[in-house]
């Protein structure tokens, strides 16, 4: 006849050699019990779920929001100011958007100062028929904010009615000095 052995935690500690006590087979020759682990089990409701799922969502549309400071938009309010005041060729909103000191940079080379720019920019020779700032960029540092963007244009020259595209980047900095944002420099390379 064969004997049954009921396991018992007692009598594994102290007859852990008899063969009979189940051994914990995580290090080699250890003759420690097993041990027991409950899992517990974590309940979630359908609130809780949909409450955590709107946070994120919520979280995840304001960011992008939130990254844009009230200086930058700022600067970007003045930037398409001064893209429609160059569709316009207007001289007084050119003038009143850049500093007496502004370095403006032609994709040719050709540099000019305030008056210089305002001047050929609305003495009519040509016109505008559409600009545009394409993908912009705008970093605030300071009292300073550096401006990129892609320039997609086409202009009409007065003389002869000839069509020319131009397809730029264009760099330029804006100064603060109180409350204002002026154009500072803008420097232009072809693409």
């Amino acid at each position: 006849m064969r004997k049954t052995y009921q396991y018992s935690p007692a009598r594994a500690m102290t007859h852990a050699h008899d063969g009979y006590a189940p051994l914990d087979k995580v290090a080699r020759g250890c003759n420690t019990p097993y041990k027991i682990k409950k899992e517990e089990t974590m309940t979630i409701n359908r609130r809780d779920l949909a409450l955590s799922t709107f946070a994120i969502s919520a979280l995840a549309l304001a960011t992008p929001a939130l990254a844009v400071s009230a200086e930058e938009d700022t600067v970007a309010k003045k930037v398409e100011a001064f893209r429609l005041a160059q569709i316009a060729a207007d001289p007084k909103a050119l003038g009143a958007l850049c500093w007496d000191d502004l370095s403006y940079s032609h994709s040719s080379g050709k540099v000019e100062d305030k008056a210089t720019f305002v001047t050929n920019a609305t003495d009519g020779k040509s016109k505008f028929l559409s600009i545009e700032y394409k993908d912009p960029t705008i970093k605030v540092v300071g009292p300073a904010a550096i401006v990129r963007f892609h320039w997609i244009a086409e202009q009409e020259m007065a003389a002869d009615g000839k069509k020319v595209p131009t397809n730029l980047h264009i760099l330029m900095n804006w100064q603060k000095q109180g409350d204002e944002w002026k154009l500072l420099s803008r420097a232009a390379t072809k693409l």
